[in-house]
């Protein structure tokens, strides 16, 4: 064997083979015994006897035969029959994220990571395989065998593994939660003989990715007067010689004749920081292992009073009593806390939106440093600096203790208890402003009426208990059996209480007691939910050849009526490994062949209500409590009355969602190159929609099972592992494709710029075709219009029913906005302490909307002008030529209706590639630091989100959302040191 690597152990001194497997090396004399490394094959330890050495090596199966979480249990991985992918830590941790969630961005084939801002302490939305139902599409998230609400409260580096169950065969074990797959997270545990004690630092910096940019102000005045003109006006407000003059007017007077650039202003740091601290315990012995960590990290904002930092401590404890009782005992603590700008984080104030709709011809800061009042009392640098905080902060506790108990050979009793207490509170302070003149008298023009303080608290309280049963057995050398039976009981509560009041003397005591009493209102609520379910499952091997799978789940939800709470999710799975088979084994270039099927069913219990909130009652006429002015004794009283407005059906029940799926497990060329692929439909049935009753009834639309959602698509994973000389590299990459086709909704349509109905795809573009810009008057008066203010320099649009007119009934199918053929991938290299990783990901296909901060003019009828439209719109004041160019319609906002409604003129190929991280690590010679009693010392450079390609103006992200928080760049660098 050639290139085989040979080195003295534990020193770096060593050779590799010739073309005839020949080698030779001059050892020390102290040397003991030398190490041998191949890929693809075991390493090995030789003893030296000072004799000539004939060594032989065995092939290494462990990628085959490392084991896999699924399901209540675990398999080999060459044993899987479903579709399931797994990764590693390195591959979560090594991201450098402090979120689980946009870890997992291009990491595995079919799962789509989305977001819209990297605001601090946001997360990514999830979905696998495509869209599941109208309603809640986010998979079930476990956690160390406890269901959790969300993946991102475990710490990056904590999680040793993930896996991903993505078809029903796999996920139908988790019954009415499986519909829209799930996601399995194991955290790392202590290991017998481990003794360390770790400490990570990290430290970065973020910078936005792109950012829109506005007209000056001389330009915004020259466009307003056009739109004026254009919208019928004379003329516009602001003369050309106070434009002329403008400049040198604000040179001698900024207060009066302000240019305020107000992004820049808004956003006062051009870089916001990050870090990161990880402390890591680990001590395992046969008895007792134990691994605790304690991370803190914290995230600035391009504003300031805007903040995110989270607390995550976390202990994982094995306890060995004897030789067939073991305890698994684990405790964990999260705190975070979100810090905002008043109104921030309940999403009613956005500093992002005010800086870049506000035009520069308002002041910011008057010249002697006191705040303006911008437009008329709004001014974002005043809101961020005097209005106000908001704060969030959370706080959850979780333990589980789980006792494995193994009577007999084969057989292990499980019983887990896991209790999760969630203390939540929340504060929105939003302060009055009051402002001054410029000559520093006191002016009338305040931000708002009043102050206002609202304070809310929130206890929830979930357990989850397990009773499980697995026996496994080998009969006969060639038949294997394990079989699963277990119990599962989830039951959750929560309560809230609010309180406000408005009208407080002293603005800077943001406690309620400091309120008017005569300005105070209050509210509490309280909900609570039960799931009961049992299942099985059943697995035969046949000589590790021939597999075949079976689930079954019962599951009973409080969810839904004492007749209708019933429901059964059957799966079946099987599998050929197809080298195994005696006529396969002259292949030697072939290593692994595995062909599996699977169908399978699962369901969809998180229902909404018509608000797109959890519905936990949805069986029931409930009452909603209303305020209502009554006449009373010559006096106007506000008083509460309650009543029934929606419907209820008693019969709803859940929704369910079936799967077929085949595909292949291979590996090739001595396990170097491994490949899987699939293909899937899905379709879920029984969607809950808002069906028409009677208007008479005089109640809302009631949730009814009736709806018809089918997905297409497939996966193709693929890796390759190898070594160059002293380099050790691998490569892997993964592309997937999901379809929705909306089936049957039963004439219901959920309309929009995006509509799911009959035939459409699940959020389709729904809009008008556009047939470029009308150029003159007389193109206009000769062609059906949308409304009577169309004019030229107007987008056109086709009418395609032939009526003479442009209405609804002109609105088509434009094409699907979900992302298809996703893909991603990482290259892993190392080289004598080197370590070097990349990481890609991207959209082979979308269509995107423009978003309007870079294409919408004079947003409010007073907002700023794009830079990307400047020299593009059509105007009365190009020739003809350049307006046959233009690529934006006119200055109107009489005709905003016409132009900016949907249609494909503001569509765009939304497709993108981007570089996710890189990261270049080095880690010291073991005996430059042993003598120190440190084990490891690593320190490393990173950065993501470090480049993008895309069809998108350079003002805008490909992944941004409209007026959002920036996608950043983060460039960071940090150290490990091991003990």
């Amino acid at each position: 064997m050639a290139g085989v690597s040979i080195t003295v152990t534990d020193t770096r001194q060593g050779t590799s083979t010739n073309a005839e497997g020949a080698f030779t090396l001059n050892a020390p004399s102290e040397a003991k015994t030398i190490l041998l490394t191949f890929v693809g094959y075991q390493d090995q330890v030789v003893e030296l006897t000072g004799k000539p050495l004939q060594i032989g090596l065995l092939v290494d199966n462990k990628d085959l035969n490392e084991v896999v979480v699924v399901g209540y249990g675990t398999q080999r991985k060459k044993d899987l029959t479903g579709a399931v992918t797994s990764i590693g830590s390195k591959d979560v941790g090594g991201r450098q994220t402090l979120q689980v969630s946009e870890a997992l961005q291009g990491s595995v084939g079919g799962v789509s990571v989305t977001r819209t801002s990297s605001a601090p302490g946001s997360g990514s939305n999830i979905s696998i395989r495509g869209i599941t139902t109208i309603g809640t599409n986010s998979p079930l998230i476990i956690l160390d065998g406890v269901p959790v609400s969300n993946i991102d409260n475990v710490n990056p580096n904590d999680v040793e593994n993930i896996t991903v169950l993505k078809d029903a065969a796999s996920a139908a074990i988790y019954g009415s939660r499986g519909a829209a797959g799930v996601i399995l997270v194991t955290t790392k545990r202590a290991k017998q003989g481990q003794s360390s004690l770790e400490y990570n630092y990290e430290y970065g910096v973020q910078r936005a990715t792109a950012l829109p940019e506005y007209a000056g102000v001389q330009d915004y005045m020259r466009y307003f007067n056009e739109q004026a003109t254009n919208d019928g006006a004379s003329t516009g407000p602001f003369p050309q010689s106070s434009i002329d003059k403008y400049l040198e007017n604000n040179l001698a007077d900024p207060d009066k004749y302000p240019n305020t650039n107000w992004q820049e202003t808004v956003m006062t740091n051009k870089s916001a920081p990050r870090q990161r601290h990880d402390l890591v315990f680990t001590m395992g012995t046969d008895k007792i292992k134990t691994k605790a960590s304690l991370g803190y990290s914290d995230a600035g904002a391009f504003y300031d009073n805007r903040s995110y930092n989270r607390y995550l401590f976390r202990i994982n404890n094995d306890l060995q009593l004897n030789s067939k009782m073991n305890i698994n005992l684990d405790v964990a603590y999260k705190r975070t806390t979100n810090k905002g700008n008043a109104n921030e984080l309940s999403n009613n104030y956005n500093p992002i939106y005010e800086a870049r709709i506000m035009p520069p011809i308002y002041d910011d800061f008057y010249s002697n440093g006191l705040l303006a009042f911008g437009k008329d009392g709004r001014n974002p640098i005043a809101q961020i600096n005097e209005g106000g905080f908001s704060k969030t902060l959370a706080n959850q506790i979780s333990g589980r203790i789980m006792f494995n108990y193994k009577p007999i050979q084969g057989l292990t009793l499980t019983m887990q208890v896991a209790p999760t207490f969630d203390l939540d509170k929340d504060k929105y302070f939003s302060k009055q402003i009051k402002f001054t003149n410029a000559d520093g008298s006191v002016s009338t023009i305040v931000n708002q009426p009043k102050t206002i303080l609202s304070e809310g608290r929130n206890e929830a309280f979930s357990i989850n208990g397990q009773l499980l049963a697995n026996y496994t057995r080998e009969i006969a050398k060639d038949h294997t059996i394990d079989v699963l039976v277990g119990y599962e009981e989830n039951y959750r509560s929560l309560e809230s209480l609010g309180a406000s009041r408005t009208g407080f003397a002293l603005v800077d005591f943001p406690y309620l007691n400091a309120g008017s009493t005569e300005l105070r209102d209050n509210s509490g609520s309280a909900n609570e939910s039960g799931l009961h379910s049992l299942f099985s499952r059943l697995q035969y091997n046949y000589k590790n050849k021939y597999y075949i799978q079976g689930n079954i789940r019962s599951d009973r939800s409080s969810r839904f009526a004492d007749k209708f709470r019933n429901a059964v999710y059957p799966s079946v799975s099987a599998g050929w490994t197809v080298t195994e088979e005696s006529f396969m084994k002259s292949m030697n270039w072939l290593s692994f062949l595995k062909l599996r099927g699977s169908w399978g069913r699962a369901g969809n219990e998180r229902l909404l209500d018509r608000n797109n909130n959890p519905a936990y009652y949805p069986y029931q006429a409930t009452i909603d409590f209303t305020n209502a002015l009554f006449y009373q004794n010559g006096v106007v009283t506000p008083l509460t009355g309650g009543g029934q407005q929606v419907y209820a059906v008693e019969n709803i029940s859940w929704e369910t969602s079936q799967t077929t799926d085949v595909g292949l497990d291979a590996a090739f060329l001595d396990n170097r190159l491994t490949v899987s692929a699939d293909y899937y439909k899905k379709k879920t049935y029984d969607i809950l929609l808002p069906l028409d009753i009677p208007l008479y009834l005089g109640y809302d639309k009631p949730n009814q099972n009736a709806g018809v959602l089918n997905v297409k698509g497939w996966e193709l994973e693929m890796g390759w592992k190898d070594k160059i000389g002293n380099v050790n590299y691998a490569v892997a990459a993964n592309v997937s494709d999901a379809k929705s086709k909306i089936g049957d909704l039963k004439g219901t349509e959920f309309r929009g710029d995006q509509i799911i109905r009959n035939g459409s795809e699940y959020n389709e573009w729904f809009g008008y075709k556009a047939n470029g810009i009308f150029q003159t008057a007389a193109e206009v008066a000769g062609a059906p219009v949308l409304n009577a203010n169309t004019k030229a320099g107007d987008i056109r649009y086709q009418d395609l029913n032939n009526d003479g007119k442009i209405t609804t009934d002109d609105k088509v199918l434009l094409g699907g906005a979900l992302p298809r053929y996703q893909y991603g991938g990482n290259i892993r290299l190392d080289y004598m302490g080197f370590d070097f990783g990349a990481v890609f990901q991207g959209v082979g296909k979308k269509l995107s909307r423009l978003n309007d901060e870079v294409t919408q003019p004079f947003a409010e009828a007073f907002g700023n002008v794009p830079i990307e439209m400047v020299g593009k719109f059509w105007s009365p004041n190009n020739t003809a030529e350049q307006n046959l160019q233009a690529t934006y319609p006119r200055l109107s906002r009489t005709s905003t209706s016409n132009n900016y409604t949907l249609s494909d003129f503001w569509l765009i190929d939304g497709s993108y590639f981007r570089v996710k991280n890189l990261t270049l690590g080095y880690t010291l010679k073991e005996s430059w630091i042993k003598k120190a009693g440190i084990q490891s010392f690593r320190f490393y450079v990173s950065a993501n989100d470090l480049f993008s390609s895309s069809k998108f103006p350079k003002y805008l992200d490909p992944e941004a959302g409209n007026y959002a928080y920036p996608i950043v760049t983060t460039i960071l660098a940090g150290a490990t040191l091991k003990f």
